[in-house]
């Protein structure tokens, strides 16, 4: 009876060692993979501290052009819009079409150069034209809402079919500006849930 009951000992702690070491695998994985996002992030800020974000040009309107051309949207809207472009090393990687309002800034249609990398550029172009608002004076920037939310992650919160920075406040999304989005997306179901 005792060899038994002993029996049960053995199974029951060597289940609890397996359930400890299959814990300590997930954790390990999980810190490799946080360890791995931090690196990439800084991988990225390191990318962009060479890129310039500025007004476009009139002698930039033909490298707009070829970058629309390679997204596929005719040539003709680079001489027809305004843009603000991303350069490196004096070569235009990315563009983003801008319109002005009363102190307010609505950017439109993002192209980039497709070897470059559409994120890294996108969020230079979006917290680019954050520094550029705030240096015209308007209040806030608009931003069309695109698949890829790259709006959100350069900082800027969701506001139905568009994001918008409040230029005043910053560009860069911070912990309180993160928390305050959370319930800001969360309370829009709830507000049509009290409505009815």
């Amino acid at each position: 009876m005792s060899y038994l009951f002993d029996l049960e000992i053995a199974r029951g702690r060597r289940e609890d060692l397996l359930r400890e070491a299959r814990e300590r695998r997930i954790a390990r994985a999980l810190r490799k993979a946080r360890r791995n996002v931090r690196e990439a992030g800084r991988g990225v800020t390191r990318e962009l501290e060479g890129v310039e974000v500025n007004w476009g040009l009139a002698e930039e309107e033909p490298a707009v052009a070829d970058l629309l051309e390679l997204n596929g949207v005719p040539r003709w809207v680079a001489f027809e819009e305004r843009f603000i472009v991303a350069q490196k090393n004096g070569k235009v990687l990315g563009a983003v079409r801008y319109r002005m309002e009363s102190k307010r800034l609505l950017l439109g249609l993002l192209v980039v150069d497709p070897w470059v990398g559409e994120e890294r550029m996108a969020l230079a172009l979006y917290r680019g034209a954050g520094d550029l608002a705030r240096e015209i004076g308007a209040g806030e920037v608009m931003a069309s809402v695109s698949q890829a939310d790259y709006p959100g992650r350069a900082g800027y919160r969701r506001r139905g079919r568009s994001s918008r920075l409040d230029v005043t406040q910053g560009s860069r999304p911070g912990g309180r500006q993160r928390l305050l989005g959370m319930f800001d997306a969360l309370s829009i179901p709830l507000l049509r849930t009290f409505r009815r």
